[in-house]
Parts: structure tokens; sequence; C-alpha cells
């Protein structure tokens, strides 16, 4: 427990854009409550520290995007979708969007590492992208939509992604009546597009 306590205080950090050098063992030591030797009990520097925490986050990512995630009914799976995205970008931008990260994190890191982590950061996008092609199929077997074509696909993710983009804030409550209505509305302007 104490190592995912460690795990999403340096996320936490990540998302908000600290300054990488600003992320220190004892800064994290800090916001966990807990003692800089906790921490080197689990890691031998802070760039191990930051480097683990990203890969755990994205695992778990990959797994509940390709493992977890069932295709239902078109608007059930579209709306439950779209909501799994806004929390995922909600508590880590550059999950979504990789170069985000690369931008700002990666030049700290050793190459090898930087190379693990855009690798999976790729990895994830397209997991998200190809689930929600999936989603788009299904919509097409349900005649809810038209035929699902690549270019089509790839115009109606990224609106998708810029309209999340523009709604998201740090404290937007995604079970709120807003969000609700928000994610309806972008359904149906993705059925829309996609007729």
């Amino acid at each position: 427990m104490k190592k995912e306590r460690i795990y999403s205080e340096v996320l936490a950090m990540l998302n908000d854009r600290v300054d990488y050098k600003s992320i220190t063992l004892l800064e994290v030591a800090r916001r966990c409550d807990m003692g800089k030797s906790t921490i080197y009990e689990y890691f031998s520097s802070k760039d191990e520290m930051i480097f683990n925490s990203m890969i755990y986050y994205l695992n778990n990512m990959v797994k509940f995007f390709s493992e977890s995630f069932n295709v239902t009914d078109f608007y059930g799976s579209l709306k439950t979708y779209i909501r799994a995205v806004m929390i995922s970008m909600k508590g880590n931008y550059w999950m979504v969007m990789p170069w985000t990260f690369t931008d700002n994190y990666s030049s700290f890191l050793i190459e090898e590492d930087a190379k693990v982590v855009d690798n999976m950061l790729h990895k994830c996008q397209k997991i998200i992208y190809t689930l929600f092609t999936t989603i788009l199929e299904k919509g097409q077997e349900e005649g809810e939509i038209g035929e699902v074509v690549e270019s089509n696909v790839k115009f109606a993710f990224n609106a998708l992604i810029l309209s999340i983009t523009e709604k998201m804030d740090k404290n937007l409550d995604v079970t709120s009546d807003d969000v609700e209505k928000f994610i309806s509305d972008l359904c149906d302007c993705i059925v829309k597009q996609m007729k």
C-alpha cells in the first residue's frame, strides 16, 4: 500500500506539471506522510521512483482499456468510454497525449527509461483509439451509424479528445449532471459525424 501511495503522489505532481527538479524524494515523502528512508526502501533514486510510478499507471491503463472494458451496446459503451477517457485525462493528461510527457519530462530520464515510457504511452494511446474503433463498429452493426472508415474514425476520435480537453478542469466532477449532459451531447455529435 505504501508503494501505491508513493505512485499516486508522484503521478499527481506530474499531472500538475510540477517542475521535474521539484519532484524530490523528500517532497514525495512529505506528501505521503512518510520518512525519506521509507521511500529509499522502495527506490534507490528519484528517477527510479518516477519511472516506476509511470509504468505502474500505464500498465493499469493498458489493462483497463484492453482487458476490463466490455463493449456491449453502442450507446452504453460509448458513454462509458467517454467517461473513462475523461477520468484518465483528469488523472494524467499526458497518458492520452503522449507528446505532453515527452515535451515536459522525458529529457530528464535516462535514454532507456524514456524509450520505455514513450513506447508505453503510445501503446496506451493506440489501445484507447482501437477501443473507440471497436465501439463504432458496434454502432455500425446496430445500425446507429454508417460505415466505419478509418479517416472518419480518426476525425471523430480527434474531435472527441479535443472536446474533452476543452471541458476538462482539475476539479471537474465526472459524475455531475453537467458532465452527463456533455457526454450525451458528445455521443450525439459522434453519431452525426459517423452517419
